[in-house]
Parts: structure tokens; sequence; C-alpha cells
């Protein structure tokens, strides 16, 4: 096993999946419900992304960027036309709510392109060699944008009025209201955000590996495993959490367990690893464990 390669392809699973997940624990501090539009937000946005890059030409990283808000502005105006009418009822309805929109979203994208395996146009470049790690330039800028991209956030919620607003609504939604809080504002924000960090985590999954209509269903349970594990409410938890999903998920399958079973009785065997379609069931195993340990999850606040 190339340690510092699994080390490599953690960092990149964690980055990917921690920005999505900023955006689905966001949802679920806020509005009390399990999102599951928030995924196929993701793949939306990957496929806008691709349309004004490749079919119209924009620079991919403009195209990304005017991906991401459009997409954001997309979530803002479900919000008004689906989810707002669910506000004060239990979590239920608007939870079967986002699963037919993620339903509607994902046919509505295959219908539109297709099954094809799609690709963004940019300039490849040759990767690099980090510490024993074979590192490509797409890696090293997904790296570089969510760390920006969390950084920026976390500016945010610790100093801008916006982002103190936004940890008041989702502490007490009523008490911020009386305190003046204008908490549909403070709504529409965080729909605008978290569907628009969701954008970014498709596109930049997409520019890593391909653009597929399955995106969404890839991730979908990762993403809410890292919520669970992170604890629900919890930015930093989120990112954490993603840290140890992308570690799990790559040491998992990068482990030779040939030495582990021939000591507990095995004979002769070698090179004994777990297939990588494997990979969802040690997120299960992942979560099981830290819930068993901690069943809030590891950082259970309220937006912190």
């Amino acid at each position: 096993m190339n340690f510092s390669q699994v080390l490599v392809n953690s960092l990149i699973s964690a980055a990917e999946l921690g920005i999505i997940a900023i955006g689905l624990t966001l949802t679920l501090s806020l509005l009390r419900f399990a999102n599951f539009a928030h995924v196929e937000m993701a793949v939306a946005g990957a496929y806008l992304a691709w349309v004004l890059n490749v079919p119209l030409g924009l620079n991919f990283g403009i195209a990304v960027l005017v991906a991401v808000v459009a997409t954001g502005l997309f979530g803002v105006l479900a919000d008004r036309l689906v989810f707002r009418v669910f506000r004060n009822s239990d979590d239920v309805a608007p939870m079967v709510t986002s699963l037919g929109l993620a339903i509607a979203v994902r046919y509505s994208v295959q219908a539109i392109f297709g099954p094809r395996f799609l690709r963004y146009d940019f300039a490849i470049a040759p990767g690099m060699k980090l510490a024993g790690a074979f590192v490509t330039r797409q890696q090293v800028w997904i790296l570089a944008i969510v760390a920006a991209a969390v950084l920026a956030f976390h500016l945010l919620l610790q100093y801008a009025t916006l982002g103190k607003a936004m940890r008041a609504t989702a502490t007490n939604r009523e008490l911020a209201q009386a305190s003046g809080v204008d908490t549909e504002r403070v709504i529409a924000w965080v729909w605008f955000i978290g569907t628009g960090f969701a954008a970014l985590g498709g596109a930049l999954i997409a520019w890593d590996t391909q653009l597929v209509p399955e995106l969404g269903f890839n991730i979908v349970i990762p993403a809410f495993c890292v919520v669970l594990i992170g604890g629900v409410g919890s930015v930093y938890g989120a990112m954490l959490g993603a840290l140890l999903v992308g570690f799990a998920i790559n040491f998992g399958v990068a482990v030779d367990l040939a030495p582990l079973v021939n000591r507990l009785g095995g004979e002769g065997v070698s090179n004994l690893r777990i297939p990588s379609d494997y990979k969802p069931a040690i997120v299960y195993a992942a979560v099981v464990v830290v819930l068993l340990l901690r069943p809030s999850g590891l950082l259970r606040r309220e937006i912190d």
C-alpha cells in the first residue's frame, strides 16, 4: 500500500464530500428535515457547469462560478415554491417532498443529457509527485477551492451579521424572530449557500472523475453519513465527518487484510483486500461505530 497516495486520495474525497455535506447540515439544522434533493442539486449544478463550459464555450472556472450562483438561486426558488408551505409542519412532509423533487431533478437530467459520460473542457496538465503520491493539477485545485470556501464560510458564520443571524435561527427560530431577526431572509440565504455549495461539490467531483447522471445516487449515502458522523447542525462536524469517511473509504479498500486473517487462523492467505464495490458498507460501518460511541455525532451543535 502506498500510504502517501491513499492519504492524498482520502483528502480529496473528504474535500468533495465535505463541501456538499455543509449545505446538507445547514438545511437539517435550520429547517429540521432531511433534504434528499440536496445531492441532486449537486448533479444539476455540475451539468449546468458543463453546458456553460462545453457547448457555450465559457472558461471552466467562470462556468462553475455561474453554475454555483444559478443553482443557489434555484434552491431559493424551490424553497419559496415548494418547501415554504411546510415551514410549520412536522419533518415528514418536507422530507417526502424533497424525495419527490430529487426524483424529478434526477430523471430530468437523464432525459436531457442521456446516460453519456461527459467531461469538462479544460487544459490537461501533467500531474506531480508529492511525497511519493501522484497528484493531478485538478486535485490540487480542488483542495485549494474547498479550503477557500470553508474558510470564507467560517468567517461568515463567526463575524458577519448574517452568520450570527443564521446561528440564532438554528438555535431557536421563534426567539430569533422575536428578537428582530428576519428568519425568512436567513432561510433564503441558507438555501442559496447550501445549494450553491452542493453545485460546487458536484462540479468538483465531476471534474476529478466524470460527469454521469448517477452522480447523485453515488454520493447520497456518503453525504448523509458524513452529516450523521459529524453531528447534525455542525459545519465543522461535517468537515470532520468528511475526513473520517474519506479516510475510512480509501484506507478500507487499500489495506491488505491477509496478515490479520493469517494471524487469526487462516492459512496461506495473501493479498486480501475489500473490493471497491463495498465502499458503501465501509461508510455504514463507520457510522455505526461512531454513533455507538457518540450517539449525537462527533460535534453535535446547532450551526457552530
